[in-house]
């Protein structure tokens, strides 16, 4: 095939520049990583409004103060649930960090019987801590017993006061390991925008897309093999980061050899979608400095409401919303999986997959059509 030949001469010379540059490229994936992994991981992080979900058996004046003194809190977000049953599944889908059960007993001043129950999911450490913490200081306050209790989305049954679940994944998850895993997609946005776009503005700035042009290549060839430049480099920026943070001390939950395929693929997909933006953007805009500009006003937001620096949860409601719509959400969402769950559900898998696939055949389609109406070529 005349375009896939193209495509990889072109490519050939793609990553030849690439290498020649290979220190300067090298350094730039490493900054952002090392800043955002070793120093913002190392220092924690205080997320706001985490969603609990409250469930009062007592009914006593006593239980009442109790959660207005919860709703009160400016870390916590109250959902009163009628039923334990609810709550547990709205835990187990992921809407609220906490459920916390006050139980008939409360307050309880006898060290052996429990006043308060509290159910949190390890996949949402990093949000669930913060919550825990401001619920137990102000529950010594009426009680002196309060257990809590791990449960994986997974496992979810029916509730018992009884019941302490062991949690089936992530037990060595931290902030660090959910830093690191939010982090990966963006490298491999910076490393497809500044290898696909800045590669396509210096050819033009320098006259090499004029001698493609007269040249008989398929003109095609030119976009799909700096979408196959951004893939690899994609690649090698994603592991980059992802070796600093295992270095640094987070954790993979998933066997390595899964994890590795997992994260493959979300490479690619995304390193091949964003360099279809690049090539969008570096179709229309003719100078490298407005190019930087424009790329980052489109990545920046997109990785803040993705969940890639703190949880999803802990984001006001309607940017909640506008992150449904953000590819790099469900990406995260199987980085997140590989990395502290352990496992990811194959309708989960599927669903996102899937998405993120839809979302870069159309990026790859566009970058097509704009590239070559930019150009005058038909």
């Amino acid at each position: 095939m005349p375009l896939l030949e193209d495509s990889i001469t072109l490519f050939m010379r793609e990553m030849l520049i690439f290498k020649a540059n290979l220190r300067t490229n090298l350094i730039r994936s490493v900054i952002f990583p090392i800043i955002i992994i070793v120093f913002f991981g190392n220092i924690g992080s205080s997320p706001q409004n985490v969603p609990i979900a409250v469930v009062n058996l007592a009914n006593n004046l006593q239980s009442t103060q109790f959660i207005q003194q919860l709703s009160a809190s400016a870390s916590l977000q109250i959902s009163a649930v009628t039923g334990e049953s609810s709550a547990l599944g709205m835990l187990s889908s992921g809407k609220v960090a906490i459920v916390v059960i006050i139980l008939p007993t409360f307050p309880s001043s006898n060290p052996d019987v429990a006043g308060i129950q509290m159910y949190y999911s390890n996949t949402q450490q990093a949000v669930a801590a913060v919550g825990i913490q401001a619920i137990s200081s102000l529950a010594s306050k009426f009680t002196q017993s309060v257990k809590s209790s791990v449960v994986a989305p997974a496992s979810v049954s029916a509730p018992s006061h009884e019941i302490v679940a062991e949690p089936l994944f992530g037990t060595a998850s931290s902030y660090k390991t959910f830093l690191a895993g939010g982090v990966i997609p963006m490298v491999i946005i910076f490393g497809a925008l500044f290898g696909s776009g800045m590669s396509l503005i210096s050819d033009r700035q320098l006259g090499n897309l004029k001698a493609f042009f007269i040249t008989p290549i398929n003109k095609r060839a030119i976009v799909l093999s700096r979408i196959f430049s951004g893939a690899v480099q994609g690649l090698i920026f994603g592991f980059v980061a992802l070796s600093i943070g295992l270095l640094d001390g987070a954790t993979i939950a998933m066997s390595p050899l899964l994890a590795i395929l997992y994260i493959t693929a979300i490479i690619l997909l995304i390193s091949a979608s964003f360099s279809g933006i690049a090539i969008m953007l570096a179709s229309k805009i003719k100078r490298v400095d407005a190019f930087g500009i424009f790329a980052q006003v489109v990545t920046l937001p997109l990785w803040f409401i993705s969940g890639g620096i703190v949880p999803i949860q802990s984001l006001p409601g309607w940017l909640q919303t506008f992150s449904a719509f953000d590819p790099l959400t469900y990406a995260n969402t199987i980085t997140r999986g590989v990395m502290i769950q352990g496992s990811i559900s194959p309708s989960l898998a599927l669903m996102n997959f899937g998405l993120l696939a839809a979302f870069t055949v159309v990026c790859i389609l566009l970058s097509f059509r704009i590239f070559m109406s930019s150009s005058g070529i038909d």
